[in-house]
């Protein structure tokens, strides 16, 4: 009975989606520009993802629960099993071109919201290159 619990609540969690936090993709030597081709890039690959984590959920809970209860169980959690495949596809795909994603903290996505234009371009730039906030605007050596 626990393994049946345990593999259930693992089954559930696969259904969940991670948030999407303010993120930017970060490699030495890269820009804003080279970082929106290779995410533009990267997106073709989406649906790869989106249609592997519905086809594995609805897999999985079928194995778990029967070909009658587990696409029933699945069914709800489509859309979202679909988004974070896709969501991970990209992520996999960028971090194959050597991408890190890099989760922006509170008061850098503030510095880049509360900036337009030609300044917020060279902020990202910075941000993508692998710099912070603090180190913005520093001389380089």
């Amino acid at each position: 009975m626990k393994k049946i619990i345990c593999i259930s609540a693992l089954a559930l969690s696969a259904c969940t989606t991670k948030p999407l936090e303010m993120s930017v993709p970060t490699q030495a030597g890269h820009n804003l520009h080279s970082a929106k081709v290779a995410v533009q890039s990267c997106a073709a690959e989406e649906d790869i993802g989106g249609n592997s984590a519905v086809i594995g959920g609805y897999a999985t809970n079928i194995l778990l629960w029967g070909v009658i209860l587990g696409p029933l169980i699945t069914a709800p959690f489509d859309e979202k099993l679909r988004s974070q495949g896709e969501i991970d596809q990209v992520h996999r795909c960028l971090t194959e071109r050597g991408f890190e994603r890099r989760e922006l903290t509170d008061g850098e996505q503030f510095w880049l919201h509360h900036t337009s234009g030609e300044e917020r371009v060279r902020r990202l730039d910075h941000l993508v290159g692998g710099g912070t906030m603090e180190t913005y605007g520093a001389p380089k050596t």
